[in-house]
């Protein structure tokens, strides 16, 4: 089972644990998770950062970045994302294209967005890199339903879905109806469980239907991500399983928790094959 982590949820376990970033990454290796989901931005700071999560024998599984498609067509930025991810070796990139403002021309919005991801999608396959969008939860990005993030796959070549199990509920859809939807086109998966209970010393995520959402380890909260998980196991899915927890105030405790859940389903899985 290839299961990666964030490696913002890194930094932070190193702030909350007073040890150090590679500490922490030896740590996390004995829990099984060989794979790191990065920010571009992480790069962009740091350009020695990748160096060090491989030198740890780690796999950058996937780069995150943040474009603005609908409000700037220059391309120089989506090409410099490109190259700095062939010159390290990474083979996935997850584009959030950009949201829509209330002021905006929606359909002109969209189409730029769909024109844009269609040319990024095609640079980066040329440079042996593929493209998959989430389940972004945000009001103003489009992809943030499954019918959006639908839209976004029908309507760009090459583009994959990286389905986030835990922000379906955001927009107030049920991640399983999603799942259906979305399963065949599924290349990358988030594990993103969530609490509804108050966590004191958290900042909830508000979803649109007011509900606060707050952190949760893989498996303990209200998302339904067993099933989706063992599902995909059982149709040969081998690609990475993203542990995703942004907000919480015990890290490194949540990611083994997490890791030690999704190896247990995994488990599972297999000897029910068997």
């Amino acid at each position: 089972m290839n299961i990666s982590v964030f490696m913002e949820h890194i930094f932070d376990a190193s702030i909350q644990e007073k040890r150090s970033v590679s500490e922490i990454l030896e740590e996390i290796k004995e829990y099984g998770i060989r794979g790191i989901e990065l920010d571009y931005s992480r790069i962009v700071s740091d350009d020695t950062l990748p160096e060090l999560i491989n030198s740890k024998r780690f796999e950058i599984a996937c780069v995150y970045a943040f474009f603005d498609f609908p409000h700037n067509s220059d391309f120089s930025y989506p090409e410099k994302v490109i190259s700095d991810l062939k010159r390290h070796g990474i083979k996935k990139l997850m584009p959030i294209p950009g949201f829509i403002e209330k002021d905006d021309d929606y359909e002109k919005a969209l189409a730029d967005m769909y024109r844009a991801m269609n040319r990024l999608s095609s640079l980066a396959e040329k440079n042996g890199i593929s493209v998959c969008l989430e389940d972004f939860d945000d009001e103003r990005a489009v992809f943030s339903t499954a019918k959006g993030l639908k839209g976004f796959i029908e309507n760009v070549n090459g583009l994959g879905c990286t389905f986030d199990t835990g922000n379906f509920i955001y927009s107030g859809e049920n991640e399983q109806e999603a799942f259906n939807l979305l399963m065949d086109n599924i290349v990358h998966i988030h594990c993103k469980d969530r609490m509804t209970q108050e966590k004191i010393g958290e900042e909830p995520k508000i979803s649109l239907k007011n509900l606060p959402l707050y952190s949760s380890p893989v498996g303990y909260g209200v998302i339904g991500i067993e099933q989706i998980v063992k599902t995909m196991l059982r149709k040969g899915y081998d690609g990475w399983f993203a542990i995703e927890h942004f907000g919480s105030q015990n890290q490194l405790s949540d990611i083994k928790k997490s890791a030690e859940k999704l190896k247990e389903w995994y488990n599972d899985t297999r000897n029910n094959m068997e």
